[in-house]
């Protein structure tokens, strides 16, 4: 418990900075220019399962689960509640649109700016969150998780895996994962992912844009980056032509 109190006491006194941060947009007149969103990179246990912090990764909802709040004067509808599934890499995607900028291109966020203004409507058909050795897929009412075998190859050989019902077990006291009757749904689930995995990934170059500059230096591969360093999708096809 001491812990934990020392955790909500972090909690309040960030929402005190935050507080005293829109105070002053307020007072300066700045706020109605001003987008505030108030959130963090992965949710905790807080002594659920018996566990503080995040470990052991994502093998729960309370870590995947990431608070989020949208504030700006006269633009979102306050006390709306969106079921929609949505996810972090959404926040730049959705802040060009609010600020009326093109989309980043080589972003696989999404404009959710629809669900802030009060509306409905899918924005992702799952959400995946990732870790090192493990994926989380969270599609309808049910979470999954993918454990490679290698993860446990003495207690599970031929793999490991976890699979809740959402509605009917909030808490993910029964994983349904080795239940003859939801071998569908893994096998959903293990495909949803698989899909994720190769439609959502942005290659990055491991050609440099302009060749080093030295008497051994040659150029090999002309590429075309975007400001992160990624190649367009449009640009991938080409990449095998684009050579001196």
């Amino acid at each position: 418990m001491r812990k934990l109190r020392g955790y909500l006491g972090a909690v309040s006194q960030v929402d005190h900075a935050v507080g005293v941060m829109v105070d002053f947009l307020r007072d300066s007149g700045l706020a109605d220019d001003t987008i505030v969103v108030y959130s963090s990179d992965h949710g905790d246990y807080a002594c659920e399962h018996g566990i503080m912090e995040k470990a052991p990764g994502i093998c729960s909802d309370a870590i995947t689960r990431v608070p989020a709040i949208w504030w700006t004067p006269g633009r979102f509808a306050a006390g709306h509640v969106a079921d929609e599934i949505v996810e972090t890499v959404d926040v730049s995607n959705t802040l060009c649109a609010l600020a009326g900028l093109d989309a980043l291109e080589t972003s696989d966020g999404a404009d959710i700016s629809h669900l802030l203004a009060g509306g409905h409507g899918e924005v992702h058909r799952v959400g995946v969150t990732e870790f090192a050795w493990s994926k989380s897929v969270r599609k309808g009412k049910y979470r999954f998780v993918y454990y490679p075998p290698e993860m446990f190859p003495d207690e599970y050989p031929d793999g490991f895996g976890d699979l809740y019902d959402l509605e009917a077990d909030p808490w993910e006291m029964t994983n349904l994962y080795f239940e003859p009757e939801y071998q569908d749904m893994v096998a959903e689930m293990k495909e949803e992912l698989l899909r994720w995995l190769i439609t959502t990934t942005r290659p990055c170059t491991v050609h440099p844009a302009r060749p080093p500059e030295t008497d051994q230096a040659v150029a090999c591969y002309h590429n075309v980056v975007n400001f992160d360093k990624k190649i367009h999708p449009r640009t991938l096809k080409d990449v095998s032509r684009m050579y001196l």
